[in-house]
């Protein structure tokens, strides 16, 4: 049950399926577990010790998980990294986690030896380490890892100050990707496209974790428009997770019709709700509406909870109606009894896969856990059929005149003019209220909405107090790595 015998046991089961294919490689599970094997005994001479942390900064590609699974079976812990990171920021998180070292791509190699990486280190290149590693021995390590050790630590994106590590467990990690393997029906025959960053948790412990368990083929790459397509076009691949936004811009990729995307049997997506004109235009566009939305927390796993595709039309913009296998969802009110329909609350989360706490951070880890509950932090209401709708964030709540908005109200409401692909609400400093209400719309291509039809069109749908005052139009809007947008890069447009 720990993360690296799984890899182990689809080496004795498929060891001749190409299971990791990426622009450079094409590895079967035998192939992968021995690099591991090789690599890992290199880095314990390296003096790698068991769990210390070790830093890892590559695309999504081999080298990725060469790394990944050495350290786990050296028993080291991995720290995965954006690779948008500026080396200060690397520096950053390598001082905070506490890293004996970063393994990274060749490529990074400007980014890790900046001058601001001053603390003794061990920096590896990992095309230099893979080739160090063949004169090792390819067999398994007997080196005795517990399932309740931590196994990796994944950081969080870092909205609301410097991203914190959120530690887990061989066995926590493995109830997320029992969890999705157990949703989303995955088998050894599925062929995994996994294109969003892997430094994150839904695509690393959710749906790669999920095939893995399974033994599925992985498709690995880094996300653009074109290589999403071409790269189910040519593997024929059978599941994917994306950002709604990724979804977006490949369906208005010109050469979209040049592509076969039969094979997809699920594209799943998360980090926020698919406004319903989107929803429209890209099932349309991909002829497929096979779409699940997916809702968690890095500290939950992630794991949380799903909208299936025949919910979409009935109950579009929210995040399902129950829990994933092996957890439990709630919303509460203040004294933590659960609300009534339509009352807002806070989103609480329990189950196998929670974390074991943030690294070096007891207070951030007893703020967020309650009786054995994450607090999430999103407000939330149940509809009248028990379906959840996000309202939004606690931090983002907006504050005109000493009242209470939610940006996600108004932002559901807006995405539900047909001319609206996205929108994005925020609060902008204001002499007279304190704060207003700002909204940012993308429209539709050759539409010619105006600010007094959305104005006029809200103002049927939301008390005075909720309407924007302030509109802007704008060609898209900004996201991080992680396909979330960027708030504060919003009120600044």
């Amino acid at each position: 049950m720990t993360i690296h015998g799984f890899l182990e046991r689809n080496a004795r089961k498929f060891p001749t399926k190409e299971a990791f294919i990426s622009g450079t490689a094409r590895l079967t599970y035998s192939d992968m577990n021995a690099k591991a094997n090789q690599l890992a005994r290199l880095l314990i001479e390296n003096g790698v010790r068991k769990n210390e942390r070790m830093a890892i900064m590559s695309r999504n590609n081999e080298h990725f998980f060469y790394a990944y699974f050495a350290l786990l079976k050296a028993g080291a812990i991995p720290v995965p990294l954006n690779t948008r990171l500026k080396s200060t920021e690397v520096h950053s998180i390598l001082e905070r986690m506490d890293c004996r070292g970063i393994l990274y791509e060749q490529s990074f190699q400007s980014c890790v030896s900046q001058e601001a990486i001053v603390f003794p280190l061990l920096a590896v290149s990992l095309e230099h380490a893979v080739n160090q590693s063949l004169p090792f021995s390819s067999d398994n390590l007997n080196f005795s890892i517990d399932t309740n050790e931590i196994c990796e630590i994944m950081l969080t994106s870092g909205t609301t100050g410097l991203p914190k590590g959120v530690m887990l467990t061989h066995a926590q990690v493995a109830s997320v990707a029992m969890a999705i393997a157990v949703e989303f029906h995955l088998t050894h025959l599925d062929r995994i496209l996994s294109q969003m960053p892997l430094s994150h948790s839904a695509p690393l412990n959710c749906f790669f974790m999920g095939g893995l368990y399974c033994g599925a083929s992985h498709v690995l790459g880094d996300f653009t428009p074109q290589n999403f397509l071409q790269r189910i076009h040519q593997e024929k691949t059978t599941f994917t997770f994306a950002s709604p936004i990724a979804y977006l811009l490949a369906a208005k990729e010109p050469s979209l019709s040049n592509y076969d995307l039969s094979s997809m049997r699920v594209f799943a997506y998360g980090g926020g709700a698919m406004p319903l004109a989107s929803y429209h235009f890209v099932t349309k566009a991909f002829h497929n509406k096979n779409f699940y939305q997916v809702y968690g927390l890095t500290e939950a796993g992630p794991n949380g909870s799903l909208l299936r595709p025949e919910e979409h039309e009935q109950k579009p913009g929210s995040i399902g109606k129950t829990a994933v296998v092996n957890m439990e969802i709630k919303v509460i009110n203040e004294d933590g009894t659960e609300t009534a329909p339509g009352e807002y609350g806070e989103i609480i989360l329990a189950g196998d896969s929670v974390m074991s706490g943030y690294f070096n951070n007891e207070i951030a880890t007893e703020e967020i856990f309650r009786d054995g509950w994450i607090y999430t932090g999103d407000i939330a209401y149940r509809d009248e059929d028990g379906y959840l709708f996000i309202v939004d964030r606690k931090k983002d709540m907006i504050i005109p005149g000493g009242v209470n908005v939610y940006p996600r109200e108004i932002e559901e409401t807006l995405t539900k003019h047909p001319d609206v692909l996205q929108a994005c609400v925020v609060g902008v400093q204001d002499q007279e209220w304190g704060e207003t209400i700002k909204a940012v719309i993308v429209r539709k291509e050759d539409s010619v909405l105006s600010e007094t039809d959305l104005k006029n069109f809200v103002s049927g749908h939301l008390a005075a107090y909720k309407c924007p005052r302030v509109y802007s139009f704008v060609a898209e809007l900004p996201y991080n790595a992680n396909g979330k947008i960027v708030k504060q890069l919003v009120k600044e447009m």
